[in-house]
């Protein structure tokens, strides 16, 4: 996400570089094609939610206050 929101701002990889921030960066400078910003958010979105569907199952697996019944 970080290096997302930096490609967004124009600090993060060398222009013409594939990222996320660069595909958002495009879909709000051409507001034409609106596929542009919405793939790049849906991306995002799916990513996010995945990110915490495994964070919540790691924590299940390893939590030690968890009972057995």
């Amino acid at each position: 996400m970080t290096l997302t929101a930096l490609d967004f701002l124009g600090f993060g990889l060398p222009p013409g570089s594939p990222s996320l921030g660069e595909l958002l960066a495009q879909g709000k400078d051409n507001l034409q094609a609106p596929w542009l910003g919405l793939t790049a958010f849906f991306v995002i979105a799916i990513m996010l939610s995945l990110l915490i569907f495994i964070g919540e199952a790691v924590r299940d697996a390893l939590d030690p206050r968890k009972t057995l019944t």
